[in-house]
């Protein structure tokens, strides 16, 4: 990832910010059938950030699944947004609201952990304890 004006970049052209979470409701409801079915929830999320010209910009994130953790109406949230601010959607690597960001960061803190133990068991077992 790199920066340009001090915001990092994700890809060409998308931006990382931060938006108001203004309003958000479910949309539909549906079981979606597979090997296990399961039940499927559709949100739409009005999300408020400062556009291009520095006038707030209001813009709407639908959501399929449970992959946020989402804070109440009023809160910031982060967000990846497009050079002209006309598209959106919530940052799926920020682990502040997605579940997916969350494991892969407990992940990666448990194997740093497990490496730490090993490390020392072996210094142990060398008998350089």
């Amino acid at each position: 990832m790199f920066t340009i004006n001090d915001r990092p970049v994700v890809r060409l052209g998308l931006e990382k910010a931060q938006a108001k979470l203004i309003s958000q409701y479910m949309v539909k409801e549906f079981i979606e059938s597979g090997t296990s079915p399961r039940m499927v929830q559709v949100w739409d999320y009005l999300v408020e950030l400062p556009g291009a010209d520095g006038k707030p910009t209001r813009l709407t994130i639908q959501t399929k699944g449970s992959g946020f953790q989402l804070p109440q109406p009023g809160n910031m949230v982060p967000v990846v947004v497009n050079r002209r601010r006309t598209k959106a959607h919530f940052d799926v690597d920020d682990p502040s609201i997605s579940l997916s960001a969350q494991y892969n960061l407990g992940a990666q803190r448990r194997k740093e952990k497990s490496a730490k133990a090993k490390a020392e068991f072996e210094k142990k077992r060398a008998g350089q304890d």
